[in-house]
């Protein structure tokens, strides 16, 4: 897959995916020996921002190998990184951003590979991982590549899907545009997005039965937006999501442009005003052997 998504709208949506994501990991992870929380590998993690969530809930892998198509977005993870660390710890690097080193003092904490690839067709060899996780992915996928994605289980290295959008966007104070705009929507992320015929919501019903199936364990939580329409980001942030929302619809067959303009105008309007406030659904999904 060489889909490459705006790296402004990636940097813009990283504050709200670090609220958003739920404490699902965090306790499977209380649950389980050191020796399982060793190597983690994160495809398509972008600029890392899995990453960094993971350095400010203090969960430390001893190597972190992260991979991406993006090479704009790869050269960010450092940057996002030193973001959330402690004042404590350092980070040091090769001359390309490429390989970090965290440390503490100069006892290194984890060790990071930044690795440019097709993760579809990323190779891990003979590494051991005890993780591997995926960030606001899954609804691009077809359900061939979800079948692929759910042969990567073993018994210590469960599979974490997160930020996986269900379906679900609510306005407050809705109007009555909102279900046509969002039906639209949701039968756009049913396109090709690179993976072949993307699943869209239908994605996280599809991978949990397919898992089940499998005799694998799923565990779901829900990590939404909650936008209140607060701050001047907030503003920024939901207009720019309605003008995605937009453009990605204008083309559709079937829409009605004059009915898309409008709700636009008016959404434009009311989050200028401050008067509206955005929850868009996302799961977090565990899938391990039982």
């Amino acid at each position: 897959m060489d889909n490459k998504f705006s790296p402004s709208w990636i940097e813009m949506r990283q504050a709200y995916d670090m609220q958003a994501r739920s404490g699902l990991l965090i306790e499977y992870l209380s649950t389980v020996s050191k020796t399982q929380k060793i190597n983690l590998l994160d495809l398509y993690c972008g600029s890392g921002s899995f990453l960094a969530w993971l350095i400010k809930n203090n969960i430390n892998y001893k190597k972190y190998v992260l991979v991406d198509y993006d090479t704009k977005l790869l050269k960010k993870i450092k940057k996002n990184i030193r973001s959330v660390i402690k004042p404590s710890h350092k980070i040091r690097s090769n001359t390309n951003n490429l390989d970090l080193i965290i440390k503490k003092n100069e006892d290194t904490v984890s060790k990071v590979e930044i690795k440019k690839n097709d993760c579809n067709k990323y190779k891990h060899n003979n590494d051991k991982y005890h993780l591997i996780s995926f960030s606001a992915v899954l609804d691009l996928m077809s359900k061939s590549t979800i079948n692929n994605l759910l042969k990567k289980v073993q018994s210590d290295c469960p599979l974490y899907l997160s930020l996986c959008f269900n379906g679900k966007v609510k306005w407050t104070p809705s109007n009555t545009m909102d279900k046509y705009i969002l039906s639209f929507f949701n039968n756009h992320q049913r396109s090709d997005k690179g993976f072949g015929l993307a699943l869209g919501s239908k994605s996280i019903e599809y991978i949990s039965n397919k898992a089940n199936k499998a005799d694998l364990t799923v565990t779901i939580k829900n990590a939404p937006w909650v936008i209140k329409n607060l701050s001047e980001k907030d503003k920024i942030f939901m207009k720019r999501y309605i003008l995605d929302t937009k453009k990605s619809l204008f083309h559709m067959e079937g829409i009605d442009r004059n009915i898309l303009k409008l709700w636009h105008e008016q959404k434009k309007y009311e989050i200028e005003n401050k008067k509206i406030s955005l929850y868009v659904g996302h799961n977090d999904i565990l899938i391990q052997q039982k």
